[in-house]
């Protein structure tokens, strides 16, 4: 049955003291209920702007394979830089020009979106590249501006196809096999309030849970959307507004929320350009925040994508600071 998920986040206010010390802070929601949730804690950064070993230029997704290894991709710099989750740099791995999305399979093959070109590129542990697919079209198995990936715990991919306002699932070795999604503001559509050719619309970046249920962020109209692994619409949340809760704040012409990604609990979290990271269940019900605009350790400039780790720890790319950000979650 489809359900839009309903709720009042301004009274859902999160102390940013509570946040960045580790206290606990009770989360009070429309029915009444309240639920503990205790805050991230931060626990490192690295990172500054640069083209040299572990530094960035427009860092946007991250990705983690089984041995605990994180892969960055840079927009500007046209690579991945691996590290350890220590913040210690491992390698580079040349790619293709303008990088996004990013994903690690079971396998360990690294699947890194091509975001001008339309290119999914497919590389082995030590960088070596096993093939590609895509290309820029709007044909099934092509792309406008691809961004975000998510593999499946089928192995499969889900990738964020922003300009054609889609979704496309794919086999790990590139062979398409569904789509969903168009240009419109109602369920299961993206980006209708935004002019069609702006990436902006989304989906920007999409995440799967353990049921390989599929969620997307969309910048223009601020939501969240949940589908069923075979694309049919479940639920959506989330508004511009700036309320906690909200993923708006900014200019018209950068909106929105960015990335998403879940934790071992199936909470979801969400950053966006109103350099907030916020934490909701699996309903889009809003739990807290982490960030607000800063440079300081647990502030943000344009958060970009997120990962957990084998221990539960949260990184975020904070793109606009050129660093990573790492964070202890209970």
């Amino acid at each position: 049955m489809k359900e839009t998920s309903q709720q009042n986040p301004t009274t859902l206010l999160t102390r940013r003291s509570l946040l960045l010390s580790g206290g606990l802070s009770l989360c009070s929601f429309a029915g009444g209920a309240e639920t503990a949730v205790t805050p991230p804690r931060f626990v490192k950064q690295w990172g500054r702007r640069g083209k040299g070993e572990g530094e960035f230029d427009i860092l946007i997704a991250i990705a983690i394979n089984r041995k605990d290894e994180l892969f960055v991709t840079e927009f500007r710099n046209n690579r991945v830089q691996k590290f350890d989750t220590e913040g210690r740099f491992l390698a580079t791995i040349p790619v293709g020009e303008y990088p996004g999305g990013i994903a690690v399979d079971r396998e360990g093959r690294i699947y890194v979106a091509h975001m001008m070109s339309g290119i999914i590129g497919v590389y082995d542990e030590k960088g070596a590249n096993l093939h590609e697919f895509g290309g820029m079209g709007r044909e099934p198995g092509q792309f406008e501006q691809p961004g975000g990936i998510a593999v499946a715990n089928s192995g499969t991919l889900y990738i964020a196809d922003q300009v054609n306002r889609r979704v496309q699932h794919f086999t790990a070795e590139g062979k398409f096999l569904r789509m969903w999604g168009e240009y419109g503001v109602e369920p299961g559509q993206f980006g209708g309030n935004e002019n069609r050719a702006n990436r902006t619309g989304g989906p920007q970046f999409v995440a799967v849970d353990r049921h390989d249920n599929v969620y997307t962020t969309e910048g223009s109209v601020g939501r969240v959307q949940k589908f069923t692994p075979e694309g049919d619409y479940r639920l959506s949340w989330g508004d511009n507004g700036t309320q906690p809760g909200g993923f708006g704040g900014r200019a018209r012409n950068l909106p929105g929320p960015i990335a998403i990604t879940l934790d071992k609990r199936g909470r979801v979290w969400v950053s966006a350009t109103n350099h907030w990271v916020q934490e909701f269940t699996g309903d889009g019900k809003y739990l807290q925040r982490i960030g607000g605009a800063g440079d300081q350790p647990g502030q943000f400039k344009t958060p970009h994508g997120m990962v957990f780790d084998s221990k539960g720890c949260l990184y975020v790319c904070d793109s606009q600071n050129a660093r990573v950000q790492k964070f202890a979650i209970s």
